[in-house]
């Protein structure tokens, strides 16, 4: 009977002495994590900051235009068809003919 409460005694600090290793681990982990969220969100802000400037660079009116004339659209005539009072969704987009 005395072995069977020593061993119960034992196996309770045994858990106890856990719970109290326990709390600081959970708290050392905690910190790590939150450092490895925070060096996900700095990497995220830098790769925000480089898409907002390539989408900046993108809408250039230079930059449209050489991207219409790529796909074959002249710009020139839709400006002048919104002018007129058409509005562009009404009429197709007049390819540019080749240049040799």
């Amino acid at each position: 009977m005395k072995a069977v409460r020593a061993s119960l005694i034992v196996v309770i600090l045994l858990n106890l002495a856990l719970l109290a290793a326990s709390g600081p681990l959970r708290a050392t982990l905690s910190r790590y994590e939150l450092a490895r969220k925070q060096t996900e969100l700095r990497k995220l802000a830098i790769e925000n900051r480089a898409l907002l400037g390539a989408a900046g660079q993108a809408r250039r009116p230079d930059r449209v235009a050489a991207r219409a004339a790529s796909m074959g659209i002249d710009l020139h005539l839709l400006e002048s068809e919104i002018i007129a009072g058409a509005s562009p969704a009404e009429k197709k987009p007049v390819p540019i003919a080749p240049r040799h």
